[in-house]
């Protein structure tokens, strides 16, 4: 099961930028993400955070474009 949960998303305008970020819970584990669009046309650079014991995430680009997707159609929530 993939949970993604965008805790905020807010604009700083002295920045002219977008900042996100939340929560997945996967296969049992639960790990954070961050989020910064620049709004220059480039998307959402997302970061996975993770454990320092987890240097990778399995099917970590399908949750980074699950992520994405998210944002730009500014759902709170996705489950699968």
């Amino acid at each position: 099961m993939l949970k993604i949960i965008i805790d905020s998303k807010y604009y700083r305008s002295q920045f002219d930028d977008w900042l996100a970020g939340g929560t997945i819970e996967y296969k049992g584990k639960n790990y954070y993400w961050s989020a910064q669009d620049s709004n220059y046309g480039f998307g959402w650079d997302i970061d996975l955070i993770l454990e320092e014991d987890c240097d990778s995430l399995e099917d970590e680009e399908l949750i980074i474009k699950t992520i994405e997707k998210c944002l730009y159609k500014h759902r709170n929530e996705y489950v699968s």
